[in-house]
């Protein structure tokens, strides 16, 4: 197996396929890989045909005036793999796009086919189970539960643990790498310090980041010690930075080869809801998580899903460890108050950092093996 065709539809995916490129590398020196991925992916050698950020569309409703361009992209992605002929197509999270091009070509390839992250079957469409196994050769399931939703059609699923669990911090250079850069950016040992995502998407940006910011600014005019720390991703940069200024407090813009150093360095998070609760978790930083959608996607969504949290950790716990403001809880005023509850009480502050590190053991933290290197080993193996 030397030829492999990946594709990954958003940022959490790129991260995903970054980590699976640089383990299959190690075991095989002389793998090609080319596909739809983002630039960790390329810096890990993926020759790809379109950027996955033409992918990102969140909600039911606003991916209706898209479908054409996604149409389109699902050919192209189909018509590259046929021409390409892998040895193996990997595909990654993003259901909808990933299983539609698997459709087109799995009659017409004998490349392995494998799929990272088993859709959420278990929160809605569980018929979906059956027709996926008859897509795949191999599953690879990140939650410990999955498996069994999917072996009884058939399909291979083998449960690895979440990759991001592999990029749990060294807690022992925390006070070191905390007071650089603190020091760096003028902010005194006092200071708390708010980290904020307000998304990897233009249209998340729009919708969620005024908020974010409203409820910043109400706990800012309350305690002068706050300041805010703004990780950014390539395609919402621009926006992020000009939305920015209105913060009536001291912010900073946090580029991704200093990420690491503000996570360390940040006492609390208003997290958009998304993987980057599980990394705000491994860093052990209280949170609160907020979302909301186009209100008729909203309505669809809540038709369809059957489970009562939207956090990885709080579905694990079955327990609303992290408070979740979905919707119309996500205004300005409630975001404030909540998040405000939270950096008072230092016990519920407690609480959710020892639940969630139960969570997280469950998802692979300190496995003997680290999941991307398991995923590796079934792809290459199996």
């Amino acid at each position: 197996m030397k030829k492999f065709f990946l594709v990954a539809g958003e940022a959490s995916g790129d991260l995903l396929g970054s980590k699976l490129m640089k383990e299959i590398k190690e075991a095989q020196k002389d793998a090609e890989f080319v596909g739809v991925g983002g630039p960790l992916m390329e810096e890990e050698g993926l020759k790809s045909i379109f950027n996955y950020e033409e992918l990102t569309i969140m909600g039911f409703v606003e991916i209706l005036p898209k479908i054409p361009a996604i149409l389109k992209k699902i050919k192209q992605t189909s018509n590259e793999i046929i021409k390409t002929k892998p040895d193996c197509i990997i595909t990654i999270d993003s259901p909808d796009f990933c299983f539609r091009v698997m459709k087109k070509v799995k009659n017409v390839t004998s490349a392995k086919k494998v799929h990272l992250i088993a859709p959420s079957v278990w929160a809605y469409r569980e018929k979906r189970a059956a027709k996926i196994s008859k897509l795949y050769d191999l599953l690879l399931a990140i939650l410990p539960f999955e498996p069994p939703y999917f072996t009884k059609y058939g399909l291979k699923t083998v449960f690895i643990g979440h990759p991001i669990t592999e990029n749990k911090p060294d807690f022992k250079k925390k006070d070191e790498i905390n007071e650089q850069f603190r020091d760096k950016y003028d902010i005194r040992k006092d200071d708390k310090v708010i980290c904020t995502t307000p998304g990897s998407r233009i249209g998340e940006v729009k919708k969620i980041y005024p908020e974010f910011i409203e409820a910043l600014n109400i706990l800012a005019t309350k305690d002068k010690s706050i300041v805010v720390t703004i990780p950014m991703t390539p395609k919402t940069k621009n926006i992020v930075s000009e939305m920015s200024k209105d913060l009536k407090c001291k912010y900073i813009l946090v580029n991704s080869d200093e990420k690491k150093a503000a996570l360390l360095s940040s006492n609390f998070a208003l997290a958009k809801s998304g993987t980057n609760n599980l990394e705000f978790s491994l860093y052990k930083i209280p949170m609160i998580v907020a979302y909301k959608v186009n209100y008729l996607s909203y309505i669809i969504g809540r038709l369809l899903i059957k489970i009562k949290f939207v956090n990885l950790i709080n579905i694990i716990l079955n327990q609303p460890v992290i408070a979740e403001m979905i919707q119309r809880d996500c205004q300005g005023k409630k975001l404030a108050q909540k998040l405000g509850e939270l950096m008072e009480n230092k016990k519920l502050q407690v609480n959710q950092i020892n639940l969630s590190q139960s969570a997280l053991s469950f998802l692979g933290l300190d496995f003997k093996e680290s999941p991307s290197k398991k995923a590796a080993k079934e792809i290459l193996e199996s």
